[in-house]
C-alpha cells in the first residue's frame, strides 16, 4: 500500500478575517500496510509505515480520538487499495501541528527559528537535462545573481524582466531564502492570483520538491499571511503582519487604504515585491509604492511597458530574451 499524506498546516488561523498558515510537513509518501481498527466508538483503517513504524488512523469522519492516537487524518479509505492520494484529506490530529502541542503558537520565535533555518540553505543549483538533474532554470539564476549584484550597490527600486513560463515565482522563492528576507509584502494583480502566489510562499514552491537540491531540508517554510481585506486601522496592520514573514495581497486592497495604514505596512516590511508590475500603475498604487521608499523594491514582468504603454519606473537589472525563452 503506497499513501500520499497531505501536507501538515503548524498553523493554520485568522485574523482580521485575513489567513495566516505555515506548513510544518510538506506532502509526503509512504509504503506500509492497511488493517481494520476498532476501538471504542471508533472505526477505521490503521496505517502502518515500512520505513520508520509510524501509525496514522485514517478514519471517514472527525470524532474524539481515544487517547494514545498520534496522527489520524479523515478519509473515507478501502481496506483493499493500493495506493491512495490523500493530499487533500484534512489532519485530525498529528505532532507537528500546534494545536496538538497544548500551548499558544509563539509567533516571534518561530519567525526566529525560520529565519535562523535559511542562511546556507540555498544552492545555485541549475538544472541539466542531459545529467538528469533538477534545479533552477538559466534566467532564474542570471535573475537571482542579478538582484543580489544590485543590493551590494544600490537601494533603488529595481525591475526584473521575465517572459511567461520562465519561473517568475520561484525566483521571488529563491531570494526570499538566499537573502534571507525578514518580512516582504507580496503585491499581485488579481484575487486569483493572490491565492496561487500565497500557495506557492507557503510550501517554497518547487524549490524543496524531492529530488531538487536547491534549498536544503532544514531551511523551514515561512508564516504566510493572504491579506484579503482593506485594514481599518494600524491595529489590524499589526495583527497580521506581525505575525508573518510574508504578506500576499492586491494592489487594488494596497492602494485604498488609508495613508496611515499604508505607513504602517512599510514600517513592519524590509522587502516589497510586485508581481506583474506592468498592471499596477493607478495614481492611488503609485502613492502606495512611495510608501516604500526605503525598503527594497523589486518589480517583476512580462514586459518592461505599462498598460498605457509608457515605461515601468525602476531601473532594469535583468532582462531575458522573449526569442531566448520560446528557443528554450
Amino acid at each position: 500500500m503506497l499513501i500520499t499524506f497531505p501536507s501538515v498546516l503548524a498553523l493554520d488561523e485568522e485574523r482580521a478575517g485575513n489567513r495566516i498558515r505555515q506548513i510544518a510537513e510538506r506532502t509526503s509518501r509512504a509504503e506500509g500496510t492497511l488493517t481494520p481498527f476498532t476501538r471504542e466508538h471508533i472505526r477505521g483503517l490503521l496505517f502502518r509505515s515500512a520505513a520508520n513504524g509510524e501509525e496514522t488512523l485514517i478514519i471517514p469522519k472527525a470524532v474524539r480520538l481515544p487517547l494514545g492516537i498520534v496522527r489520524a487524518v479523515v478519509a473515507d479509505v478501502a481496506a483493499t487499495a493500493d495506493a491512495v492520494d490523500l493530499r487533500s484529506a484534512p489532519w485530525l490530529k498529528h505532532p507537528l501541528r500546534w494545536d496538538s502541542r497544548g500551548r499558544v503558537f509563539d509567533f516571534a520565535r518561530e519567525i526566529t527559528d525560520v529565519l535562523k533555518s535559511w542562511p546556507g540553505a540555498f544552492s545555485y543549483v541549475q538544472e541539466s537535462v542531459n545529467q538528469d538533474l533538477k534545479g533552477l532554470r538559466g534566467p532564474q539564476i542570471g535573475a537571482i545573481h542579478a538582484v543580489h549584484a544590485h543590493w551590494t550597490i544600490s537601494e533603488a527600486p529595481a525591475t526584473i524582466v521575465m517572459p511567461t513560463g520562465t519561473g517568475k515565482t520561484e525566483t521571488m522563492l529563491s531570494i526570499l531564502v538566499s537573502a534571507v528576507c525578514t518580512k516582504v509584502l507580496v503585491i499581485v494583480p488579481t484575487d486569483a492570483l493572490r491565492t496561487q502566489i500565497a500557495e506557492k510562499f507557503l510550501t517554497l514552491g518547487v524549490l524543496k520538491e524531492p529530488g531538487f537540491t536547491v534549498v536544503d531540508e532544514r531551511a523551514k517554510c515561512p508564516i504566510v499571511g493572504m491579506l484579503q481585506h482593506i485594514p481599518r486601522d494600524i491595529a489590524e496592520v499589526d495583527e497580521v503582519f506581525g505575525r508573518c514573514h510574508v504578506v500576499v495581497t492586491t494592489s487594488s486592497i494596497a492602494g485604498q487604504c488609508e495613508t496611515a495604514v499604508q505607513d504602517r505596512m512599510a514600517s513592519h516590511c524590509s522587502h516589497l515585491f510586485i508581481d506583474e508590475a506592468h498592471h499596477a500603475e493607478a495614481p492611488t498604487w503609485s502613492a502606495f509604492k512611495e510608501r516604500f521608499r526605503e525598503r527594497k523594491v523589486l518589480q517583476f514582468t512580462a514586459t518592461p511597458f505599462r498598460e498605457d504603454g509608457r515605461p515601468l519606473d525602476g531601473e532594469i537589472i535583468y532582462r531575458y530574451p522573449l526569442k531566448r525563452a520560446q528557443e528554450e
